[in-house]
């Protein structure tokens, strides 16, 4: 029973690590695995062999999840690029609050010199949205086809930074791989038509972003954990000017400005309830 739950949390969490925007290591906090999520990414095989029970099904579920959903998202943003897009939106907007409490962290307040990671990553983003403002949009997204030295290293290196952004709580690596153009190729071609030539680097760079991702981003949450925190949330907010320019909409009231609004405020009203429950969730652990 144990570890048909388990199968259920990685279905969940694979899921949410495919949608751009949503956290898959939010889902891991709010079904309460991350701690032991996070134990279990090492190293050490004494420590691997004990989580075994709990490592075997969750990858199991997860490669469910992701495989299961990835052909859905491609076809989503060939034929419905705008309204997804906006619904990505509507899922950065909703998650934005959830960062920012975790940014205040215990002291409640945010020191005035931390705003610096914030405006640093900002612009970071925006500069990249503005840079790209003529990217082939979503329905050409896919940027590599077949394995060479360019589409290996792109891709090892690109999974390697999703993957150590799925591990944080509240950042969505999905969404990091669409600001950096390799989401189509990743989910959309690499595992959507599981093409194995590309899924090597893909998965070598998923390897190497967990392994070190974990240990990189304990010590940056623990060491860190407000302007880590800030930092995100300058992502996040650039995140949103970039998605809007890939939705290519135009402010014209017709019926796709129409449901492209309306999906963004579903997805924001969904994603704004998951964390304000985390947020419940932490505060509660504060009292005790």
């Amino acid at each position: 029973m144990e570890a048909i739950k388990y199968v259920v949390f990685g279905i969940l969490m694979g899921i949410a690590n495919v949608i751009p925007g949503v956290s898959g290591g939010t889902i891991a906090v709010i079904l309460n695995f991350y701690d032991r999520l996070m134990e279990s990414i090492t190293l050490n095989f004494k420590v691997i062999k004990r989580n075994l029970p709990f490592l075997i099904p969750l990858a199991l579920g997860l490669g469910i999840g992701i495989v299961g959903l990835s052909k859905i998202m491609s076809l989503l943003l060939i034929n419905f690029p705008t309204q997804t897009y906006f619904g990505f939106i509507g899922i950065v907007l909703g998650s934005l609050p959830l960062i920012f409490f975790k940014a205040k962290g215990k002291t409640k307040e945010i020191k005035p010199i931390n705003w610096i990671a914030f405006a640093i990553a900002l612009v970071i983003m925006l500069y990249f949205a503005f840079m790209n403002a003529d990217k082939e949009s979503a329905a050409a997204a896919i940027k590599y086809t077949s394995l060479n030295l360019e589409s290996f290293v792109v891709c090892f290196i690109g999974m390697a930074i999703a993957t150590v952004t799925m591990i944080i709580p509240g950042i969505s690596g999905s969404l990091i791989l669409i600001i950096m153009g390799l989401y189509g190729t990743v989910y959309g071609f690499a595992i959507a038509e599981f093409n194995i030539p590309l899924l090597i680097p893909c998965g070598l760079g998923g390897v190497v972003g967990l392994l070190g991702g974990a240990k990189g981003v304990r010590f940056l949450l623990d060491r860190y954990e407000q302007v880590t925190y800030m930092a995100i949330l300058g992502l996040l907010v650039g995140s949103f000017v970039q998605l809007y320019m890939l939705s290519g909409i135009e402010l014209v009231i017709n019926g796709t400005l129409i449901v492209s609004i309306i999906v963004a405020a579903i997805t924001f009203v969904i994603i704004y309830w998951f964390s304000s429950q985390e947020i419940k969730s932490d505060k509660l652990k504060e009292v005790e």
